[in-house]
């Protein structure tokens, strides 16, 4: 089975506004009926990470009603809107506040990762909590998300981030070494189908 791919959804909800009762004896009597003053219920936003809108909605609920004091019944959607990446072409170190259940009980963590979108950093903290941890994805609540400066990355992202030369002070780019490279013919009258050697991919 193909892992599900995510999306970055802003859900916005409120409590249903409460209904007037009309005195329907007044009315007919022809007397003048006040309106009462209905309050206008607050409105609440969440940005959610879903593979769908179904599935937003669905955690949209689950978690407004361990906030607040509703639940889907009583409480109604306003709009689904899924937010897209400003510049899904550069990378970025990403920073997440996570709370997971283990089978041990209840935990904090923070982890960054490095991805070109926010969408791809969390199916990689997905990815990672499954297999480090054996977490459930359902079990994992991603409190909050920022973008971190590659001066303030953790240890565990230096390697991969442009570090600063002590002796010349100058910004030196991370290089990562080629670990195996295929040979290729100058052009297509050297191809080979056979060889009487293996080829050599490392140097």
């Amino acid at each position: 089975m193909p892992p599900s791919v995510y999306h970055h959804y802003e859900v916005i909800g409120r409590r249903k506004p409460k209904e007037t009762k009309v005195d329907i004896e007044k009315e007919l009597k022809g007397e003048e009926v006040k309106a009462a003053e209905v309050e206008e219920p607050k409105i609440y936003r969440m940005k959610i990470f879903a593979p769908n809108t179904v599935v937003a909605r669905s955690r949209f609920w689950y978690f407004l009603s361990k906030l607040k004091k509703i639940k889907r019944a009583n409480g109604e959607i306003i709009a689904v809107n899924e937010i897209f990446e400003k510049q899904p072409n550069h990378v970025k170190n990403y920073g997440m506040w996570l709370r997971y259940d283990s089978r041990s009980g209840t935990h904090n963590m923070y982890k960054e990762f490095r991805d070109t979108t926010l969408v791809g950093a969390v199916q990689k903290m997905y990815a990672e909590l499954a297999s480090r941890h054996r977490c459930r994805k359902a079990s994992v609540q991603i409190i909050k998300t920022c973008i971190v400066a590659d001066a303030d990355v953790t240890g565990r992202l230096k390697d991969f981030v442009a570090q600063k030369d002590k002796e010349t002070g100058k910004m030196v780019n991370c290089s990562f070494a080629l670990m195996h490279r295929i040979p290729r013919p100058s052009s297509k009258s050297f191809n080979k189908v056979y060889a009487a050697s293996r080829p050599v991919t490392f140097f």
